[in-house]
């Protein structure tokens, strides 16, 4: 998969290879899909939204690459047989900030043909270059300069303005070679390229910038987002409020007679955002709480039945009474700051056992899920798993393969020694990437006790993302733990790690270096005491 270049501003593209304000994202678009049965005339293609964002999604648009589309979240198209480059573009609002960002991704539909597609980016240091497809066997590039490279994503620099045509040549793992060509134009260096960059001053709401444009520019115009406008080359700026700000710089060249723009988003107040929002699933008797927040130091709950609890970013909840219950998330930050959310939350029985399970993709292996068990009840408890494929489990942590991807109701019945029975059922997509016949695998594990782990598990979280020098890692552990935080390529190669070291309970912040390492997609990971987790992050 590639996402493709697009940002919130049509002309921030052109400064992807700048270092830019190390701020967070506030959406990121992405989704999944499932291809239905193909046909000579092509296939229906099932898609499913997975953005992020801070906010509120309150737009949609998809394109299907063949002049169709949808404004549906989830919608269903006709893709044609062959190659189709499907793209979702989301428009999120947060803190008054609208944020708009666009996903894309390749489809085949039939057989697979030979790649060599790939995208680039300019910037005022090079060009980037990425090809379509990370699964051939080798990739050769030709600039047009007469200079080659290697790789699914090298970066190069031109030496001189003009028009140049870049081939592509890979060889894909059916031994077939093909070639992609494109002509790319690079302007000249004394043209106009605005660019900037920020810093907080520590303590206070004021930022300083600095002017980075490339060429002569001879007028600046600042806008800071908060309605405050500059004409100096390198301003500061005083902030009455925290919060997100959209902070544009364009600068004009009389002599040669062009103006350009660049923007981007800056955090005032330091630190992430606060964010005390969480996702939960019910059953009888137990509810799992799952705060979604990052670089939150405590979890404060109020299960608004008259009790409260603390600890995060995961918590249990077991309701003596059926009825609708207001649910509510405080956190606290490492720079002190607090937060509040509240949901509804309805019960619908009650019950002295409970038969809960909670259903998570893995966030490496693809075509693979895990349901924790989290059933409760007295000692010993029998086991009935309802794949809704027709076939059925009875034992606690079994493992089931379907055949295909698709909606499937789950269903877990428990009975306890006391004759408490209690019953759960989720309806589940399980989705695959392609319809290629790779099988969609659930690996039941521990809930009761792994609950903290699966808390564990889902707490790692890197920022920035992209990074450049140092790579921020937080993570929660549920009591004191034994790890090691490694960096890994895409080809499975660790090329950074810490030593093993104890940390005791609760949450931690680690950084990482990664001034040495290449531009590209890498996987952070954090492994000891049987608990294991990757997240993606991008180096640039």
């Amino acid at each position: 998969m590639k996402k493709l270049l697009l940002s919130v501003l049509v002309t921030m593209t052109a400064h992807f290879l700048a270092p830019v304000a190390q701020s967070q994202a506030l959406c990121d678009a992405n989704f999944q899909y499932v291809i239905g049965n193909v046909t000579p005339n092509g296939a229906q293609v099932s898609f499913y939204d997975s953005s992020f964002a801070a906010g509120n999604i309150t737009n949609w648009s998809w394109s299907f690459g063949n002049g169709t589309g949808s404004t549906q979240q989830n919608p269903v198209g006709f893709l044609n047989p062959g190659t189709n480059i499907v793209c979702l573009t989301i428009v999120s609002v947060f803190q008054n900030q609208t944020c708009t960002d666009t996903y894309c991704d390749t489809i085949v539909i039939g057989s697979s043909p030979c790649n060599a597609n790939f995208v680039y980016t300019s910037g005022p240091q090079g060009v980037q270059f990425d090809a379509f497809n990370t699964n051939n066997v080798s990739y050769t590039w030709s600039f047009g300069d007469g200079t080659s490279g290697t790789g699914v994503t090298p970066f190069h620099t031109y030496t001189s303005p003009g028009t140049y045509t870049v081939c592509l040549t890979v060889l894909d793992p059916n031994g077939t070679v093909c070639t992609s060509c494109q002509t790319i134009t690079i302007g000249s260096s004394s043209g106009c390229q605005a660019y900037y960059t920020s810093n907080p001053v520590l303590g206070t709401t004021i930022y300083d910038f600095t002017n980075q444009s490339q060429g002569n520019a001879t007028y600046f115009y600042w806008t800071f987002g908060d309605g405050g406008t500059s004409t100096l080359q390198n301003p500061s700026h005083a902030y009455n409020a925290t919060g997100w700000y959209n902070v544009c710089l364009t600068i004009t060249d009389s002599i040669a007679q062009c103006s350009d723009t660049y923007c981007d988003s800056i955090l005032v107040g330091g630190g992430m955002l606060c964010d005390p929002n969480f996702v939960y699933q019910t059953s009888p008797a137990a509810t799992v709480f799952i705060g979604t927040g990052q670089n939150n130091v405590s979890w404060s709950w109020d299960f608004g039945d008259g009790t409260t609890g603390t600890g995060g970013p995961t918590a249990t909840h077991s309701y003596g009474v059926a009825g609708t219950y207001v649910v509510c998330l405080t956190v606290t930050q490492a720079n002190g700051q607090t937060c509040t959310s509240c949901q509804s939350v309805v019960i619908q029985n009650a019950a002295n056992c409970s038969s809960n399970f909670a259903i998570y993709p893995d966030s490496v292996t693809q075509h693979t899920y895990y349901a924790y068990n989290l059933a409760t009840g007295v000692a010993p408890l029998t086991y009935t798993w309802s794949w809704g494929d027709g076939t059925s489990s009875n034992t606690a942590y079994p493992s089931h393969t379907y055949s295909g991807p698709g909606l499937y109701t789950i269903c877990l019945t428990i009975t306890d020694a006391t004759g408490c029975t209690s019953n759960t059922c989720y309806q589940w997509q399980l989705l695959r990437l392609s319809g290629s016949g790779v099988p969609v695998t659930i690996n039941v594990i521990p809930g009761t006790t792994g609950l903290q782990e699966a808390g564990a598990i889902n707490a790692l979280t890197v920022y920035p993302n992209p990074a450049s020098d140092v790579i921020n890692s937080s993570f929660t552990l549920a009591k004191e733990t034994g790890v090691s935080l490694k960096i890994i390529n895409v080809t499975g190669q660790v090329v950074y790690s810490l030593p093993s070291a104890v940390y005791g309970s609760g949450t931690h912040e680690i950084k990482l270096n990664a001034s040495g390492l290449p531009k590209g997609m890498y996987l952070v990971e954090i492994q000891g005491d049987a608990l294991r987790s990757h997240t993606k992050v991008v180096v640039r």
